[in-house]
């Protein structure tokens, strides 16, 4: 029996309306999940946890090894000793390098250690040095001085250089020229020293990364700062660069505003990043994001729970955004250092650095009287992620506040929720294909508040959780333990395609154009994402065509509304119907307001690689559904069928022409089950329900 020949089962069958309208009642936050749709991200689907799970320490002793070991931690992190200190220790001074050989004999390639070396500026540049000198000594040093465990995978020349730059001029007072001049020769340094590591063969297991931005407040004074730092940096040192360094936090970093990056200000700094590197290279350069967390104000001096952890919460938030990018990152450390002894001394009156992992379990005495140590509350960071890992799998939010990430290890699957919000979220999880029966789940939740105490939790469920309370910037992550592996049928396959524009001038009424060429489109999901900066007051809901087709624009975004900041710099997430692509796609926005830019605008399509065969009914079996119920404010839908059913069952949407396009796995309760249709457009749809005895089938119109 074929599709069609099932579908016209259905004219016998009921009809439903579906009829969302809005709702002046806050409804749940939908997650849809399928553990049988393997997803990818531009190819890669594997969590690579050296690429997230790390710290910013490079510490050895036994509480870091022990630590490393239990949490499944990267072992190197991120130091400050590079060779350019090096020089200035053995010479007196910065600029003047030791004697050192210009080649070697041994023409081997030499081992690195996965960590991150860079130093202060002060220990690595002064205006007018010898660049090629310096670059010449960092090459010699690498090839022929350290060890392995010396030589890092990724060096970055100087932290935060041009934060520093006005401390490296003979000018009495500060100068615009003067600055952009030494921000000018900082930039080529980068760039030769990144040169000549490439050119040296013994030195192929480096990358060269920077500048680490301190704060990539890009949007500031209409994007000079762009124009004038991370700009002038990628068209100057850019070409010679493996990835671009950049530091987010919520908070002040060195300079800046007090706002938060969490949610669509970072990604819209990350987009643009991305976005101009293809315009200068045809393809995208990874990041490296070298720190990143919140900078805490507010509090008493002296360690506190309180104090330490409310960089956890900007650091979960960030994750989430990090973890999206994974084919386009070198490696992300989150700001959390070891036990940073240089800090425990009488001018701190023997206080912990604020970062830190550990503090002294007796905190008030001098280094040599510290009995132990303990973990901060930052240890909690790494409980909540300790076992996550495997491929990632199909999930979706509709709502951007909450962030979610999903991960298919065997017989485990995880689910990992972030509230963004600043209000309490519920959410719902609404899982769909073929899951083996469930044995247990493992449920961790941090809850971080401004003046409290932070809460870690974990239990233990026996059954799928019910709708899950998340405080405002609260972390959970689901562990669901099933009795048998959970099988891939299917695949999702997520691409980013750029525009060769960017930085685009909105004036009123009149369209900016972008063009999406060879685009591989299809069954799936779509996106725009819209990074824009603006004032406040100006519109954030363009007209938005494409291939001509007028689309409606979201009036949320993840994270807050920026209203702490001068300007409004964040992206937009925009769903577009997957129908409406071509090959190639031409899109237009026009604002109905004059003022800031587009930053970016980047393509982003989920695409089903494959739909999932499934049996065939006969005619003969094939009963009608009794009933379809409709919840019109939250697209879900309730299915009564005609006999006494207690089990789970195989639910298939079929559209007019007979192909499957939506298929869930539910639970039937007495007969009755509820799913969620969200993902289905307007049309009319033939429902089909497989149990181990029966096949059902009815017939819903939505609208």
């Amino acid at each position: 029996m074929t599709n069609r020949s099932i579908y016209g089962l259905l004219l016998l069958g009921l009809s439903l309306l579906v009829c969302p309208k809005p709702s002046l009642q806050a409804q749940n936050t939908q997650v849809d999940i399928n553990p049988n749709v393997k997803r990818s991200i531009g190819g890669v689907s594997l969590l690579d946890r050296g690429k997230y799970f790390n710290m910013h320490s490079r510490g050895q002793d036994a509480e870091h090894q022990a630590f490393y070991q239990e949490y499944n931690v990267n072992r190197s992190g991120r130091g400050f000793w590079t060779p350019l200190a090096v020089a200035k220790q053995q010479t007196g001074q910065v600029g003047l390098y030791p004697n050192h050989a210009t080649s070697s004999p041994d023409t081997s390639v030499r081992a690195v250690t996965e960590f991150v070396a860079t130093d202060h500026p002060r220990n690595a540049y002064k205006e007018g040095l010898d660049i090629e000198a310096a670059a010449d000594w960092v090459v010699a040093y690498y090839r022929d001085q350290v060890n392995t465990d010396g030589r890092p995978r990724f060096y970055e020349p100087m932290n935060e250089p041009f934060v520093h730059a006005r401390d490296f001029y003979d000018e009495p007072d500060w100068t615009p020229s003067a600055e952009e001049r030494v921000r000018g020769e900082m930039a080529e340094l980068f760039s030769v020293i990144g040169a000549k590591i490439h050119e040296a063969p013994e030195l192929a297991n480096m990358m060269v990364i920077g500048y680490s931005s301190a704060y990539p407040q890009l949007e500031r004074q209409d994007f000079s700062h762009w124009t004038s730092n991370q700009k002038m940096f990628m068209d100057v040192a850019g070409d010679n660069m493996d990835g671009f360094a950049t530091h987010l936090y919520d908070g002040i970093n060195v300079v800046g505003e007090d706002t938060r990056r969490s949610g669509s200000n970072s990604e819209a700094v990350l987009d643009l990043i991305e976005t101009y590197s293809y315009v200068k290279w045809d393809s995208v350069k990874p990041h490296a994001v070298t720190e990143y967390g919140g900078i805490e104000k507010g509090y008493p001096d002296g360690y506190s729970d309180v104090k330490s952890i409310q960089s956890i919460r900007s650091i979960n938030h960030i994750l989430f955004n990090l973890l999206e990018r994974q084919d386009k990152m070198l490696i992300s450390i989150p700001f959390i250092g070891g036990k940073a002894t240089w800090h425990i001394n009488a001018d701190n009156n023997y206080q912990p650095y604020g970062a830190v992992l550990w503090i002294p379990e007796n905190i008030g005495v001098p280094l040599e009287q510290i009995t132990g140590w303990e973990y901060t509350a930052r240890i909690n960071f790494y409980k909540l992620w300790q076992h996550v890992k495997g491929e990632r799998v199909m999930i979706q939010s509709n709502n951007p506040d909450v962030q979610t990430q999903a991960f298919l290890d065997g017989k485990t699957l995880y689910v990992a929720l972030n509230n963004l919000e600043e209000e309490e979220q519920v959410v719902d999880l609404n899982f769909s294909g073929n899951i083996p029966d469930l044995d247990q789940v493992n449920i961790r939740s941090l809850k971080i508040f401004k003046f409290d105490d932070p809460i870690y939790e974990e239990s233990i469920s026996q059954t799928y959780p019910g709708p899950i309370s998340m405080v405002a910037g609260e972390t959970v992550v689901l562990a669901y333990n099933f009795a048998n592996p959970v099988t891939f049928e299917n695949s999702i396959q997520s691409s980013k395609y750029y525009s060769k524009k960017h930085l685009q001038p909105i004036l009123a009424n009149q369209d900016l154009t972008f063009q999406f060429d060879a685009v591989s489109a299809g069954e799936g999901f779509v996106n725009l994402r819209m990074s824009i900066g603006r004032k406040h007051n100006r519109s954030k809901t363009p007209e938005i065509r494409v291939n001509g087709q007028l689309i409606a624009t979201p009036t949320n975004w993840a994270g807050y509304d920026q209203a702490d900041r001068d300007d409004f710099f964040g992206m937009i997430e925009i769903p577009v119907p997957a129908e409406h692509l071509q090959t190639n796609n031409t899109v237009s926005i026009k604002f109905p307001d004059s003022g800031g830019h587009i930053s970016s605008l980047i393509l982003e399509v989920e695409k089903m690689e494959s739909l999932v065969a499934t049996n065939e009914p006969k005619a003969s079996e094939a009963l009608p559904i009794q009933k379809l119920f409709p919840n019109p404010a939250t697209d879900r839908l309730t299915v009564e069928l005609p006999d006494a059913v207690q089990e789970k069952v195989n639910i298939t949407f079929f559209d007019v022409s007979g192909k499957p396009v939506l298929q869930q796995r539910k639970r039937v309760y007495q007969s009755q089950l509820t799913t969620n249709v969200r993902r289905l457009p307007a049309g009319v749809y033939m429902v089909r329900i497989t149990s181990s005895s029966n096949t059902y089938v009815g017939k819903l119109q939505k609208w």
